[in-house]
């Protein structure tokens, strides 16, 4: 893919956009080499990186990342050889290795960590060592701390006691009485880096001493009494040997953290890698992009494109177009009326597979699939180069030769205004014999004309199809959506009547206007009909037939309440005759032998007579079936079967009975019993998106009964933590939270979100 066709299609504008949401400088330069890859592994590669960034920012908010633009040039003077960090230097590494802290630990606590982010966690090194060694030595307002060696320690007390003495010393002198008529200001002063006096010019009739200043009006001498010349030299001793230490305990500390150059190198990679996906991850947010399937199949489906550029101009009024080319179709050709969208769908297009096969996420719907292009080339715009005198016509067809002469097979190429700038019979011709030759080379090709013979060979070529950017022709407006299988007519004088151009010019431009020409716009506006025509019919069907569907839906709801109902009504008389049976039984079973054989044929009788058709056999009862005791109407489930005695043990709530297998019977439906007698028990509940609910603005006893069932919804699907926002206010809302979950057992903890106090959050036992 050459620059210029990243610039036509906006895909350099896009990075520059991506670097809008990057935290640190020095992932702008990983941000520009982002480009379409070769291959689908490297695609997806990218891609699952994409998608473990959007995971952690929807769930756990954006990551914390260092942002230094010059620790880079700090960790290059690391590698130079005896070089020496100032404590600037220094402060900075020890606030990238907090903040690498403060990111790993928000890593190791997300709350979905896929392979990439683990990945990650185990690159960090925190290295403690180096960061506690720093800041005991720095303090960080960039002070050496006394306690950083013994020798530092020891001349800086010794410092501490010269200038103590010095400055006792300068207010005795000050106090004495010859001297008071002659001091200037009650202060001592500092100049050269000595401790003087502030005398009057004339000091030197009362006091011996240096002038090592003088104030702007001349008015005022700063002095130093020969009795503090030597101390002062003491002092300077001092701080030079104090400056030397320092020096010394600065080149340790560059030695000490220059053996850790990789580790943090490495530490930054990691960093640069983070915003460098959280980037994108973020403008995939924003933008509500979904992951592309790309495919070796040819098919290029993307329903619901938005081009971003568009969106930010037109925000919600955007109209999001379809993109559809099957695998044998070769070429796509896109015709309409000047300002009806046709160069903004190109662009959409190339964009939108340029950021798909550069790994990126893309601004769609449902799951878009996009085929590996070997290559995305464009011409939109006038290619005219004065510098080269070229004609417009001439640039353009020098820029399609060129591109011509790259491509090898299965390239996108993107032609505006295809054969343009020329007679319109050669310009067909011309912009035909294009499109055969790209075709011939294996690359698909997509271009937009006002050419009515190119629309022609898009109705007869079977590689090709016609594409027709929608217009209302009552308001002369574009609708920027597409319509596969049309060709759209340029329309230009419908456009110059709407404007109010002279009628004569307009009845003019009738009768100049080609007699085939006009047929073929004729043509095309009647299939345009027709096609609206079959688009209303096919819509009345579906609907008729969808009606249709809910009607034998609910015919077939009934039927089945209905046979259910007669099943129940059957089942509770068959209950109420085995009971009677049973009763009977009981009576019989104390009579003689005949009688017991006669009241039993009485019984199989009075069965058959109640219900047609019984099962010849008894009901397969097994553990875990669900059944009812006839006698009680009771339901339970069955925990063991005594087949020995025909009893079989059923619970019914907190009751476990053994009764007769003859009193129970086997309810209609079945449920799944695992081996070890425990059923499954399949949830069905509407699954949360992101672990935070926002009721703010509700009554308390509205707010408590919605975050209850937020609450059970988010205990089943296994989140850690959710995150309430009820806003600040009076706190009613806010104390009812906590009042409220207080009391419960299945919350460990409930904290205040340290940034902002309008939320509370729940963490799960």
């Amino acid at each position: 893919m050459v620059d210029k066709t990243l610039l036509y299609i906006d895909f350099k504008n896009l990075i520059n956009f991506l670097k809008k949401y990057s935290v640190t400088p020095y992932v702008n330069q990983s941000l520009d080499e982002i480009k379409p890859l070769s291959s689908i592994e490297e695609i997806k590669n990218r891609q699952d990186k994409i998608d473990a960034l959007i995971e952690i920012i929807k769930w756990d908010g954006t990551i914390p990342l260092y942002n230094a633009s010059n620790i880079t040039e700090t960790f290059k003077r690391l590698s130079i050889k005896d070089a020496v960090l100032e404590i600037k230097e220094v402060i900075e590494i020890a606030e990238f290795l907090r903040s690498c802290q403060e990111t790993l630990n928000f890593l190791k606590r997300a709350h979905n960590k896929k392979p990439f982010i683990s990945q990650l966690i185990e690159r960090i090194k925190t290295l403690r060592h180096v960061y506690q060694k720093i800041i005991k030595t720095i303090n960080p307002e960039g002070f050496i701390e006394d306690t950083a060696t013994f020798e530092l320690s020891r001349i800086r007390t010794e410092l501490y006691i010269h200038r103590e003495r010095i400055r006792k010393l300068l207010e005795k002198i000050m106090e004495r009485e010859q001297v008071r008529p002659i001091v200037q200001d009650t202060y001592i002063a500092l100049r050269n880096n000595r401790y003087v006096l502030p005398l009057k010019p004339n000091f030197n009739q009362v006091l011996k001493g240096i002038v090592h200043d003088y104030s702007h009006s001349l008015k005022t001498s700063f002095v130093e009494p020969m009795e503090c010349v030597e101390l002062n030299n003491e002092i300077n001793i001092l701080e030079n040997e104090e400056k030397e230490e320092e020096k010394r305990i600065l080149k340790d500390l560059t030695s000490f953290i220059a053996k850790h150059i990789s580790e943090l190198e490495e530490n930054l990679a990691v960093i640069k890698d983070l915003d460098f996906y959280s980037s994108i991850a973020l403008f995939s947010i924003q933008f509500n992009c979904v992951r592309p399937e790309i495919t070796n199949d040819g098919e290029l489906e993307i329903k619901n494109a938005v081009n971003p550029f568009i969106y930010l101009t037109k925000k919600e009024k955007t109209v999001p177009i379809d993109i559809f080319l099957r695998s044998d179709k070769m070429a796509m050709i896109i015709s309409g009326p000047n300002a009806g969208g046709k160069t903004a769908a190109l662009k959409t297009i190339g964009l939108i597979s340029a950021m798909a096969l550069s790994g990126l996420f893309i601004p769609a719907r449902e799951k878009p699939r996009v085929p590996l292009f070997s290559g995305i080339f464009a011409i939109i715009g006038d290619e005219q180069d004065i510098s080269m005198e070229l004609s417009s016509f001439t640039a353009h067809m020098k820029a399609i030769s060129d591109l011509y002469n790259m491509a090898h097979g299965n390239e996108l190429i993107l032609i505006d205004e295809i054969g343009g700038n020329t007679e319109p019979q050669e310009a067909s011709a011309i912009s035909m014999a294009i499109i055969d030759a790209f075709v011939e080379k294996g690359s698909r090709v997509i271009v937009t004309t006002h050419l009515n013979l190119l629309k022609s060979y898009g109705y007869t070529k079977p590689f090709a199809i016609n594409v027709a950017t929608d217009f209302d022709h009552e308001t002369m407006t574009p609708r920027y959506r597409l319509n596969y299988g049309l060709a759209g007519y340029s329309n230009a004088i419908n456009v110059a009547k709407n404007i109010s151009v002279p009628s004569r010019i307009i009845e003019k431009s009738y009768e100049y206007l080609d007699s085939q020409e006009f047929m073929l716009n004729e043509l095309i506006s009647s299939l345009k009909k027709k096609k609206e025509e079959v688009e209303k019919e096919l819509y009345e069907a579906k609907k008729i037939r969808e009606d249709l569907q809910k009607r034998l839906q609910a015919l077939k709801e009934k039927r089945d309440e209905y046979l259910k109902k007669l099943e129940e009504k059957s089942r509770q008389k068959i209950e109420e005759i085995e009971i009677e049976i049973y009763h009977a039984m009981k009576e019989i079973s104390k009579k003689d032998k005949a009688s017991l054989d006669a009241a039993k044929k009485r019984i199989e009788i009075i069965k058959k007579a109640v219900v047609k058709e019984t099962e010849a056999k008894k009901e397969d009862i097994k553990i875990g079936d669900y059944v009812k005791i006839k006698t009680l109407g009771s339901r339970g489930y069955v925990t063991d079967i005594d087949e020995e005695n025909d009893m079989i043990e059923v619970v019914m709530g907190n009751l476990r009975t053994k009764i007769k297998a003859e009193l129970i019977s086997k309810l209609p439906f079945k449920e799944k019993v695992k081996e070890d007698t425990k059923q499954e028990v399949h949830l069905e509940y509407e699954k949360i998106e992101e672990p935070q609910i926002n009721i703010m603005g509700m009554r308390v006893e509205e707010a408590i009964k919605t975050l209850d069932r937020f609450v059970d919804r988010a205990l089943i699907q296994g989140m850690p933590r959710v995150r309430v926002l009820h806003g600040i206010g009076t706190g009613r809302l806010m104390n009812a939270v906590k009042e409220h979950f207080s009391k419960t057992d299945f919350i460990k903890e409930i904290k205040r979100d340290e940034k902002n106090t309008g939320v509370t959050i729940l963490e799960f036992a």
